[in-house]
């Protein structure tokens, strides 16, 4: 199985607990820097914005604040630059705005006085998961192609096919084996045999960098 990732070497994402505290707590009188994310899951290409506020000390106007980011489970113990800065307001408040490639725990490093680094907050990616139809209104019996892409890239995994039942549970009625198409993305392409009206979409199943990649919805209604 070939998987093309944007950053390499992620293990699976089954614990994320520790990681959604995200305010440092000074000692009585000291300084402290926070740090939220809106949201917290994103798809991939979307953006998150991380903010915060430097508060407690002396002047927290004009602070420089680092991002930090680590890519890797265990989290905590491979932090790296993230390439961004920002400074704080005249109310301490600071922002950034970007748009994570796989799984990534962050955190800043505020250099008040003294410099303070907040605790982490974790940003999980989906993987971006296309479908189309080639009927929406088949005759009863007719074979109905699902295509769509997949991004980023991860050759080798499964796109679902999945309906919705009676229960409002997707159930999967085929599968297809991801194709390479070209370096950013990944295609499927399969034909299911239509009788009923139905719901349908596309899961395709986390893996070491991103969690599971859902499609829109559609609807078939069959006629004849």
């Amino acid at each position: 199985m070939r998987t093309k990732r944007l950053i390499p070497g992620l293990a699976l994402p089954l614990a994320f607990a520790g990681a959604a505290v995200a305010v440092a707590v000074p000692p009585s009188g000291g300084t402290a820097v926070t740090l939220d994310a809106k949201p917290t899951t994103v798809v991939y290409s979307n953006p998150t914005t991380l903010s915060g506020r430097v508060t407690g000390g002396g002047n927290t106007n004009g602070v420089k604040v680092n991002l930090e980011q680590d890519t890797s489970r265990p989290y905590g113990d491979g932090y790296t630059p993230a390439g961004v800065t920002a400074t704080t307001a005249s109310n301490g408040k600071y922002s950034f705005t970007l748009k994570p490639p796989v799984n990534t725990q962050y955190r800043v490093d505020a250099k008040a006085s003294p410099p303070v680094t907040s605790t982490p907050r974790l940003v999980l990616v989906r993987m971006r998961v296309g479908i189309r139809l080639s009927d929406s209104t088949p005759t009863r019996g007719r074979l109905v192609r699902f295509s769509g892409s997949v991004t980023p890239a991860h050759d080798g995994l499964r796109a679902l096919i999945q309906k919705r039942s009676s229960t409002g549970r997707f159930v999967t009625v085929a599968r297809k084996t991801l194709r390479d198409a070209g370096d950013a993305r990944s295609a499927y392409s399969r034909r299911i045999r239509i009788y009923r009206d139905g719901v349908y979409r596309v899961k395709v199943a986390g893996d070491s960098d991103h969690i599971n990649g859902f499609s829109r919805l559609r609807t078939i209604n069959v006629h004849g």
